[in-house]
């Protein structure tokens, strides 16, 4: 080999080797091989085993190029985070690397190497340690970074792409009794069971009633399981296990008191009379409970935080503003808005969108196309200024849901060779942007009306044709109220004062009481006899009856109304709401305005009323006829929804009961 060969041999050792060694996994690397078992709660004493969307956090992480993402993961009380569990998925155009996983101080924790491609490897475990990560305020920062250790450029193939799932922490340590108001309701909380007297007159049904509707939105996006249990009057609530709290709403000296301090039978009290059993809930709405560093405390006047008035808002004031993405070729930017932020109800919306980019270049190729649900409403080339100001409205079409959501697509094409001095374009949006309200338009229908059209206070009533109708109307308010930051103040009142008011209202009655009213659900009737109000009605007799939760505008009144109902026994309600409250579904995946079912317990979500953002074509006489005729399809499949549910629920009833006088062979 000549000297000149060996030199540039000698050269391109440093040049591929150092630079992977110096960027390599340093201690505390971990790589799972395939079959390795997954996250899953330890039996050793003092070791629990939280999955991420048990901590409200979303169970996935996707990690593009070379960028950070972070999250906080709050701690129980008493607990300190020691390892992290999940899955870490082939990378896409990266060869070879790792993640790592440092504290919100930057300090390295662990790092997880990046499986190889291999057939039928499409994912491996991984568990590493972050025991070494810094507490802050209850909880602990990480951040999650892609390092590549090639040296191979990769900009003109697809975007880098590491994704992490299934991702679980694992605690250890004591958890710890409550022993004030303060610490009574920890960062991380799984149960709530609220006890009740068995006679609950209405201030104290209304005060169980606030409190879950506080304890649901300050615990958000946890998913938090709240029951209401009845009691007698002054007896005690037995001990709650393990990341759960027990609380006593019942009449008495106002004031909120953690009796048994200190050991596992402690439980919270909240007492009071009239409105001032519900006042000592505000402590906790206002979010000042940590502040409460005793066993004892009373609120002497009910406060509130502030809300946001006025008919434009800044993305700033919606904490929808500096949204940014860097990236070459496309991209997408999402921003949403919660409903109920934007105050009294709303027709139609003006949208003033800002933002700044990386000026293009007159020979590049850059723009932008903005939809709200399935509709483009604004599309613009980008160009040399570097500054996006649009201007474009949203009609009711597609404002008829609980969030209104933007997507952006961007696109950005430089004129040469894709290489590696080619620089990508950061589009950010400015939070000086704003929306701007048209007020008014008509009750909005559906279960996508809700919370906003329980906002700020709606009524409650009870018709008292079942002792848990106090528990089904405090699953329908958690429900809601854990959809939006805004809070909702639930007001108990009778049947009559409900019906006849123009607040909305949360109703809870048995069919024969509602058709003493003027109410005009969805769908009515008594006993096996159903009626659906179809715009052609349809009556059916239906054996044994229907149980259903309706969610309806009230245009006589102006509002909107939610209604628990039931056409025979309460027990046929009871299915319906591991559709509202996570275990099957939540409120926010609802479509139409029925959720219903029948003896066999089959559960439907159905349309009775015309949806609101339908598009309708011109008017013309053939247009009229296929209306018509789409109205008629309708009927036909709602029919075969709800007939469906109910024949197949039945077969499946009348197998597990068997045939009639059947006995087993040992009888």
């Amino acid at each position: 080999m000549s000297r000149g060969a060996a030199v540039r041999a000698l050269a391109w050792v440093i040049l591929l080797v150092i630079p992977a060694a110096l960027a390599g996994p340093v201690a505390g690397s971990s790589y799972a091989q395939p079959g390795d078992p997954g996250a899953q709660t330890s039996a050793a004493p003092g070791v629990v085993t939280l999955r991420w969307p048990t901590l409200g956090l979303q169970s996935n992480v996707d990690l593009y190029g070379d960028g950070n993402v972070d999250f906080t993961v709050p701690l129980p009380m008493g607990l300190t985070a020691t390892r992290l569990q999940g899955m870490i998925h082939t990378p896409t155009n990266i060869s070879a690397g790792y993640v790592e996983i440092a504290d919100g101080d930057g300090k390295f924790l662990a790092s997880v190497d990046l499986p190889s491609a291999a057939p039928g490897v499409a994912m491996v475990p991984f568990d590493v340690d972050i025991a070494a990560a810094r507490v802050r305020d209850s909880s602990v920062d990480l951040t999650f970074t892609t390092r590549a250790t090639e040296v191979l450029d990769r900009n003109c193939g697809p975007t880098q792409h590491v994704m992490l799932s299934d991702l679980a922490t694992v605690f250890a340590g004591t958890q710890l009794p409550p022993t004030t108001i303060a610490n009574f309701f920890p960062t991380v909380l799984q149960k709530v069971t609220i006890y009740s007297p068995t006679d609950a007159n209405s201030a104290e049904q209304e005060a169980v009633l606030t409190l879950t509707s506080t304890l649901e939105r300050i615990y958000s996006p946890q998913p938090l399981s709240i029951a209401v249990v009845s009691q007698p009057r002054g007896a005690l609530p037995p001990p709650a296990p393990d990341l759960e709290r027990a609380v006593v709403v019942e009449t008495g000296q106002p004031g909120l008191s953690v009796e048994n301090v200190g050991t596992p039978a402690a439980y919270l009290r909240v007492s009071g009379d009239g409105e001032k059993l519900s006042a000592q809930v505000s402590l906790l709405a206002t979010r000042l409970q940590p502040l409460a560093q005793s066993a004892t405390a009373r609120v002497d006047q009910a406060g509130a935080d502030s809300v946001l008035s006025g008919d434009t808002l800044t993305f700033s004031q919606l904490e929808a503003g500096g949204r940014s993405t860097s990236f070459l070729k496309t991209s997408t930017l999402g921003v949403s808005f919660d409903r109920t932020k934007l105050g009294p109800r709303f027709d139609g919306i003006q949208v003033h969108l800002l933002a700044d980019y990386t000026p293009v270049p007159a020979r590049d190729a850059a723009s932008v196309v903005i939809r709200a649900g399935q509709l483009v409403v604004y599309r613009a080339p980008l160009d040399q200024s570097g500054r996006l100001d649009a201007t474009f409205d949203l009609d009711s079409q597609v404002l008829d849901q609980q969030f209104i959501n933007l997507q952006l697509a961007l696109t950005y094409t430089p004129d040469q060779p894709c290489g590696p001095l080619v620089s990508s374009m950061t589009f950010q949006i400015d939070p000086r942007s704003t929306l701007t309200m048209h007020r008014g338009g008509p009750p909005l229908g559906g279960f996508g009306a809700f919370p906003s059209e329980f906002s700020p206070q709606f009524l409650v009533a009870l018709d008292g044709s079942s002792p848990d109708q106090l528990s089904y109307a405090a699953r329908v308010v958690a429900a809601i109220a854990r959809l939006t930051s805004t809070e909702l103040t639930p007001k108990v009142v009778d049947l009559q004062t409900a019906v006849s008011a123009s607040s909305g209202a949360l109703i809870v009655a048995n069919s024969a009481a509602i058709t003493q009213t003027s109410l005009n659900p969805p769908v009515s009737g008594d006993g096996s006899s159903i009626n659906f109000e179809l715009p052609t009605a349809l009556r059916v007799n239906i054996s044994d009856g229907l149980g259903s939760i309706q969610a309806f505008a009230d245009p006589p009144r102006n509002r909107s109304v939610v209604l628990v109902t039931t056409t025979t026994q309460w027990g046929l309600v009871d299915r319906l709401f591991s559709y509202i409250d996570g275990s099957v579904e939540d409120w926010g995946q609802l479509t139409g305005d029925v959720l219903a079912a029948g003896a066999g317990g089959t559960v439907a979500n159905v349309s009775i009323r015309p949806a609101s953002n339908v598009f309708e074509p011109a008017s013309s006489a053939g247009a009229a006829r296929w209306i018509k005729v789409a109205g008629a399809a309708a009927v036909v499949a709602t029919i075969a929804v709800i007939a469906g549910a109910l024949y197949f629920g039945r077969r499946r009833t009348r197998r597990a009961q068997g045939p009639s006088g059947a006995h087993s062979t040992g009888d």
